[in-house]
């Protein structure tokens, strides 16, 4: 029992930029995720994983469907703001601290 909870603090304590990455690509999934839930509940149509185009309509173009609508809603922009920055960041430091190990 105690031997993935010390691996896991291995990679805390000598690299925690991989953690940090996984992280921050988590986060950024979750807050696509909850973009998706939003729009679907208002009746916006979302991709299925078996007709998956992520450069068509109702694609990855949700997030700036999110935010032509959020005003109406009274939503707030920062999941969408929070978004990209958040993917981008955590895989540059993923594959940081990946090339680190």
């Amino acid at each position: 029992m105690d031997e993935p909870y010390q691996a896991i603090r291995y990679m805390v304590v000598h690299d925690p930029a991989v953690i940090l990455g996984f992280l921050l690509v988590g986060f950024a999934s979750f807050l696509f995720m909850h973009i998706q839930l939003k729009m679907l509940r208002l009746g916006y149509k979302s991709y299925t994983f078996f007709r998956m185009n992520p450069t068509g309509k109702n694609g990855w173009d949700m997030p700036a469907e999110y935010l032509r609508i959020r005003d109406k809603q009274g939503w707030s922009p920062w999941p969408v703001y929070l978004l990209w920055p958040s993917l981008f960041g955590g895989v540059l430091v993923l594959v940081v601290g990946l090339f680190r190990l």
